[in-house]
């Protein structure tokens, strides 16, 4: 299928996904089911211009060694018009080059990494904030205090969070401590409070936040705790969470008082009972709604060509109710949310923090 060829009327638009659906990583990969919920409901009313949308998720385990041959078999073996919430940077940098080379739509890539968010890709967007965004975010709201540090992973992704948090902060962090993937949290929390930090920005695995935030209070450490991942944290911590500052670009499955959550947590238990709803879920479905709207303006048998045109014309006025944030492609880059809401943890859940 190239750019200029439309979808037959009636026929069903066919989109493709690589995504972990076992492993320790297929959390992630639930966001595309929750994806297919969101279009199991529009396809049952009548779908987009007549066309029904359909999701096809193929499992890589979150294995770049594996992924090649997953998107090989979506394209030959279903023609899809296009990728949406493929999973992971390094999966997909095995086969981002071929879906650019080939403009093939590749939307809402579940990452905010520098390597792909940074290059122009007009074919692609990321569905995350990149991290470098987040960082700064953070690190403007500590900037008035003193000695600030941080604690993260000494990869890619870690580097980024740290490049922003430094920028937002306007000068180097006091402390940054580097671990490795299996490295135990609790002596850098050790270090940290040797040295005196007023906050700490932790972005490690939410486990890893939750444990590094009560092994400071069980040694009378409270710092400002700032987190990369906001997701799970409510439950891991309860009433130790309290203060806690993270962000993001959605609503939180933990915010109670949302409507567009209580309609979302009723979608799962409809069309997909087996997810768990968390803010993997959430982001599912309010990708999904995206990816509807941008049907919707690609108008009736639509082209891959007029879908990137309609993604090029995202421009913040459209807002899915479970965002917090409204997408804007940035014509330089390959992202549309470059903005988060800071959010303070309460007994509540997740609340916005207006600065």
């Amino acid at each position: 299928m190239n750019s200029e060829v439309a979808v037959p009327p009636g026929e069903p638009i066919c989109f493709g996904c690589h995504a972990p659906l076992h492993g320790n990583m297929a959390r992630f990969g639930e966001i595309a089911v929750a994806a297919q919920a969101l279009f199991a409901e529009v396809n049952a009313a009548g779908g987009v211009h007549g066309h029904r949308i359909v999701l096809i998720i193929g499992d890589d385990g979150y294995d770049p060694a594996e992924t090649p041959a997953v998107v090989e078999r979506l394209l030959v073996g279903y023609d899809v018009f296009g990728f949406l919430m493929c999973v992971g940077t390094p999966p997909h940098l095995t086969v981002i080059d071929r879906l650019t080379a080939e403009n093939i739509p590749d939307l809402a890539v579940v990452t905010g990494a520098s390597s792909m968010a940074d290059a122009p890709r007009p074919n692609m967007c990321v569905a995350n904030v990149p991290y470098h965004s987040n960082g700064r975010a953070l690190g403007q709201h500590v900037r008035a205090l003193a000695r600030v540090g941080t604690i993260t992973y000494d990869t890619a992704f870690g580097r980024d969070w740290v490049a922003g948090f430094t920028a937002g902060l306007g000068r180097a962090p006091t402390r940054s401590r580097w671990l490795g993937p299996d490295e135990a949290i609790e002596p850098a929390v050790e270090a940290m409070q040797a040295d005196g930090m007023e906050a700490v920005l932790a972005v490690v695995r939410p486990e890893q936040e939750a444990a590094a935030i009560l092994h400071g209070q069980r040694r009378g450490f409270r710092p400002r705790w700032l987190v990369g991942f906001v997701d799970g944290l409510t439950a891991m911590l309860g009433a130790a969470g309290e203060g806690v500052i993270g962000s993001h670009w959605l609503h939180m499955a933990e915010g109670a008082g949302s409507p567009a959550i209580a309609a979302h947590r009723e979608l799962m238990a409809r069309r997909a009972p087996e997810v768990e709803v968390t803010g993997t879920s959430v982001g599912g479905q309010a990708l999904a709604e995206l990816t509807v709207e941008l049907l919707r303006r690609a108008g009736p048998c639509p082209t891959r060509a007029r879908l990137l045109a309609a993604l090029d014309g995202l421009d913040g006025r459209w807002r899915s109710p479970l965002m917090r944030v409204s997408p804007r492609k940035d014509p330089r880059r390959p992202v549309i949310f470059d903005a988060v809401a800071l959010l303070r943890l309460t007994a509540a859940g997740w609340v916005a923090i207006e600065e």
